[in-house]
């Protein structure tokens, strides 16, 4: 195995587990349904702003951003919302998640351009 991956799965592994907890104290902090969007926005303009960036890639795309944000707490809570019979809460979030995410992704490309140029 060639040392350089070594670094890389660090590099992956220091931003994951930095993500993990900053997530979990988000969560704990705001309550879940806030606090996956917020982290899931958040992740997904920082995201935008980090992109076709190899410099950062590893560590804060991989590690940080994907650890952070997750797709799985996402997909998670948006069924317990459902089947607890909170059908206009899991379609609000849903569709907050993946609007307000995609959103929030170009608006950190757009700042990116116009702070680059």
């Amino acid at each position: 195995m060639k040392l350089v991956y070594i670094y890389e799965a660090a590099a992956v592994g220091a931003g994951g587990f930095a993500g993990s907890v900053v997530r979990h104290l988000i969560v704990s902090l705001t309550g879940s349904t806030i606090g996956i969007v917020s982290v899931n926005i958040a992740g997904c303009l920082v995201m935008g702003l980090l992109s076709h960036d190899s410099k950062y890639a590893l560590f804060a795309a991989t590690g940080f951003l994907g650890a952070l944000t997750t797709f799985s707490a996402f997909s998670g809570h948006a069924v317990k919302l459902w089947s607890s019979g909170d059908t206009i809460t899991a379609g609000v979030f849903i569709l907050v998640n993946v609007l307000a995410g995609i959103s929030a992704f170009i608006l950190g490309l757009y700042l990116k351009i116009q702070l680059v140029s």
